[in-house]
This record gives C-alpha cells, sequence and structure tokens, in this order.
C-alpha cells in the first residue's frame, strides 16, 4: 500500500510538535474573559478614517497568549499590508499595545463593551467625532503573507518554524517553496534537526491537521536563507511589581478556582502619585489604596462592586479580601508574585499576565 506523503507528514509534524514545540494557533478556543477587559480570542474589525480616501479596512485578531496578527488595506484597490507580534495592556491609559516588526507601536483604547478605539501615535485618546472603533467578533484568523523571521527545524520528514515576533510554532506546509528551505536545511547538515535561523516570506494560514480542528500553517512563499550564526533575539518578560497584571492563582496555600465563564482573577497594582491597587477574582472587583516599600506593602480599605457572586467566588471573593487586609510583604519567588502576612506564610499568589 501507498503511503501518502501529506499523511506521513502530518503524523511526523505531531509527533515533533508534542516533544519539542509548543501547539501552534488553533482555529477553535476556548473564549477567555481576560482581566484588561477583553473576551478572547476574537477579531476585531472596522474601517477606520484616512486622509483621503474612503478609509482603512482593519482586521485584527487577538488571542490570549498575547499574540496578534494584524490586516490593514489602505482603499479597496490597495493590497493588503500585515503585521504580527505580541501585545500588551498600559493600565494607566486602558490602553491595548502591539508590539510588532514596526517601529512603533499601535494603541488602542479599550472600550466598556469590549471594542477598541484607535489612540494616536503617542498613545493619547483622538479627539475626533469620526469612527476610529474596531468591533468584536468571533475569532476569524486572516491568513497574512509577510516577511517572517525564525528558526526553522526539519526531522523525522517534517518541518517546523518557530516564529521571533510571536514565539508561535507552526508545522510547515509542503507547497509553494517549501522543498526550497528543506534542501538548503538538508545542505547545512544541521545535528540531530536543530533549529536554524530562517530569512523567508511566508504566509499562516489554515491547513488540516491529522487530528482535530484545522491548524494553522507556515506556507512558505519565498524562501530567501538561512542564518546559522544568528539567532531571535531575547525578549526578557519585565516582572517589575507595578504596572501590569498579575492573574492569582493561590489564596493561602489553595488553588483559586475559577469559574467557566467568568472573567479571570486578578491583581492589578500602581504606583505614581496616588498609589493603588484593584483585584477580583472573577465576580466582583475592589479598588483601594497601597503603600509600597522595598518589600513590604499595605493594602487600604477598599470599595468594590457588589454583584451577587455563585459559588465557589463568593467565599474566594471573601478570602481574597481577608487576604489583602493581612498582607505585609512581597516577593517575587520562580517568577510569581507572593504575598505574605506576618508568619511569612503565602496568602496570594499570582503569575504574572498581560505585560505592558
Amino acid at each position: 500500500m501507498r503511503v501518502s506523503p501529506a499523511l506521513v507528514f502530518a503524523v511526523s509534524a505531531a509527533a515533533l510538535s508534542a516533544v519539542v514545540f509548543p501547539a501552534a494557533a488553533q482555529a477553535e478556543e476556548q473564549p477567555v474573559r481576560t482581566a484588561p477587559g477583553l473576551t478572547l480570542p476574537a477579531t476585531f474589525t472596522g474601517t477606520l478614517p484616512m486622509a483621503s480616501g474612503p478609509g482603512a479596512a482593519w482586521h485584527l485578531d487577538l488571542w490570549p497568549d498575547q499574540t496578534f496578527h494584524l490586516t490593514q488595506r489602505f482603499g479597496p484597490d490597495a493590497a493588503p499590508t500585515a503585521d504580527l507580534g505580541r501585545w500588551s495592556v498600559d493600565p494607566a491609559r486602558g490602553a491595548l499595545v502591539l508590539r510588532g516588526g514596526r517601529e512603533a507601536p499601535v494603541f488602542f483604547e479599550i472600550r466598556g463593551n469590549g471594542s477598541l478605539r484607535l489612540m494616536d501615535r503617542d498613545g493619547a485618546p483622538i479627539e475626533s467625532t469620526l469612527n476610529y472603533t474596531l468591533e468584536p467578533g468571533p475569532l476569524t484568523p486572516a491568513a497574512p503573507s509577510l516577511p517572517l523571521t525564525g528558526t526553522f527545524r526539519y526531522m523525522a520528514d517534517a518541518a517546523l518554524f518557530s516564529e521571533c515576533l510571536t514565539g508561535r510554532s507552526y508545522p510547515v506546509a509542503m507547497e509553494q517553496d517549501y522543498l526550497s528551505a528543506e534542501r538548503s536545511y538538508l545542505a547545512l547538515e544541521a545535528q540531530g534537526g536543530a533549529p536554524v535561523f530562517a530569512v523567508l516570506e511566508g504566509q499562516l494560514a489554515m491547513r488540516p491537521a491529522m487530528e482535530g480542528p484545522d491548524q494553522t500553517h507556515l506556507v512558505i512563499e519565498r524562501f530567501d536563507r538561512f542564518e546559522p550564526e544568528q539567532a531571535c533575539p531575547d525578549t526578557p518578560q519585565d516582572l517589575s511589581l507595578t504596572g501590569g497584571f498579575w492573574r492569582i492563582t493561590d489564596l493561602n496555600g489553595v488553588p483559586l478556582p475559577w469559574a467557566e465563564g467568568t472573567s479571570e482573577p486578578f491583581l492589578l497594582l500602581e504606583d505614581g502619585d496616588a498609589p493603588g491597587f484593584s483585584a477580583s477574582v472573577g465576580c466582583n472587583r475592589m479598588r483601594g489604596t497601597l503603600t509600597l516599600g522595598d518589600s513590604t506593602l499595605s493594602f487600604g480599605p477598599a470599595a468594590m462592586t457588589m454583584m451577587a457572586c455563585p459559588p465557589p467566588l463568593n467565599t474566594a471573593e471573601q478570602d481574597l479580601a481577608t487576604a489583602l487586609t493581612a498582607a505585609q510583604t512581597w516577593r517575587i519567588e520562580d517568577g510569581a508574585l507572593v504575598l505574605s502576612g506576618a508568619d511569612a506564610s503565602p496568602l496570594v499568589r499570582a503569575e504574572p499576565a498581560y505585560r505592558p
């Protein structure tokens, strides 16, 4: 019996991905109500004003892992342009920030109804009666074609590509200019299928997976070159105490329950002229004052919304309020924030999320 090359590739890619790389983006993901006020994954679309012409069509795909794809068309006859990268949140501005392959970031105000309104290049609101809003909808990923850099790895008759700006990994489809990349890789005689830095033009498009829903693949439209001495730049995560969201994982040493359909539990600490905090276990939101030291902190009285919370969130909400009142010290341990009381026992543990 003759085995289809496509089937061999699908089996090999699935095995290699499971061992070496995180899974690539799927067409269907469970929606998450993130702490910044967005329900993701989602696609945001709209036609935004330009200096002249009918406007620019924007298509923005956002995923909960803080990656984005942006496609724009500046006029009906213009070719689309694309970018991808990572998004973060600037809590002080209430802004979503896109940082991709362009020189300057793109800022959006996060509106209360879940829509996004474009801000100016400095991250300030645009004072205009024109419509600068992108409306949310179900995730409908675009298939952007754009220059890409990342690491290419070939082993067991399959290839995977890890893109530099997002850190995401994708199986490589065996079509278009794929063979140029494979032959060039084999000519390098990379040991053990080692990853090699690659420069290419490609498209991130849905293709059938061996099992489950369709999966995003890299389609190499034009392979340029390998640079064995090059690597993706390091992007260390900023774990400063203030200015970014922390996702609460444990209260009093016990994992925090997270009810499906509720918002993510979070803690946000803000410094500046008026230090303060906001927090939630996924139901009501509490806000109050904050006093910070080098390793100490004190939470002041908090105001809180008064929604009825279903169990177990009602109990967890009381536990969080009690824990914050008792907290006296903070430390960052193994990449997580730990708040402790007078006896040094951990009261709150939180992981970094949506960092600026």
